[in-house]
């Protein structure tokens, strides 16, 4: 196949994702620094990455914080980053290339569920639709600027691109579709409970671990915000 096919081809297929992610990409590079609702997650990857399973050298046993949170998303893009921190560290190279390399691992993972999100809308509603949806994207700043940043909220909008995703398939089990009464509420009601017990047990395990005691992070957040009422102590 000669050159230009195969890039004609390549740009037929992945266009819009070179266009999405440059522009990501563009916003990692021209603000890397971390904003103080960032500041668990990357200390955390920071920890992951370079302290390892030597869990008593983490920052978050010194400085806890007002309630422990989750290690799940951070060790996900650690994972994600690993193989570019570890060229990044055989090279010598300053650890703001380190950071670099976890934001750009992030923005991958998202923008990788936002294109099945994309596929489904184009499959469903066509290609203009699909290209007004990434137009749309381009355009407007903070969904391509907060993909490559750690917050709470963006670590889960990979899972929440995945489930509109499935939902525009028509993937029962993939997401609940209980409102069009596409499955039974028995079905629902089995399908929520897997997966509750399948999310808690995931970050229990994992957080129980790096806390170093029998830990269920959410769940210590909502009893300190909700029944204990004392958010406040997060300061004003």
């Amino acid at each position: 196949m000669a050159p230009s096919r195969r890039s004609s081809n390549f740009m037929s297929i992945y266009g819009y994702d070179v266009v999405l992610g440059s522009i990501a990409a563009f916003y990692v590079f021209m603000v890397p620094f971390t904003k103080v609702e960032e500041s668990f997650n990357v200390q955390a990857m920071h920890d992951i990455l370079y302290h390892g399973r030597h869990i008593e050298n983490y920052d978050h046993l010194e400085f806890p914080g007002v309630v422990p949170r989750t290690f799940v998303g951070a060790l996900l893009v650690s994972v994600l980053a690993s193989p570019m921190v570890l060229a990044i560290n055989l090279l010598h190279l300053p650890k703001i290339y380190s950071l670099l390399a976890v934001r750009l691992a992030l923005g991958f993972f998202i923008l990788a569920t936002l294109r099945f999100l994309r596929v489904q809308i184009r499959d469903k509603f066509g290609p203009q639709v699909e290209a007004f949806f990434v137009t749309l994207v381009a355009v407007q700043f903070h969904m391509l600027f907060y993909s490559t940043r750690p917050l709470p909220n963006i670590l889960a909008l990979g899972i929440v691109n995945l489930s509109y995703g499935y939902w525009l398939k028509g993937s029962f089990y993939a997401t609940l579709r209980c409102l069009t009464k596409s499955i039974s509420l028995w079905e629902a009601i089995k399908c929520c409970a897997g997966a509750v017990l399948f999310s808690i047990g995931i970050t229990v395990l994992v957080d129980s671990v790096m806390w170093q005691k029998l830990l269920w992070p959410e769940f210590n957040v909502f009893w300190f915000n909700s029944v204990l009422n004392r958010s406040s102590e997060w300061g004003s």
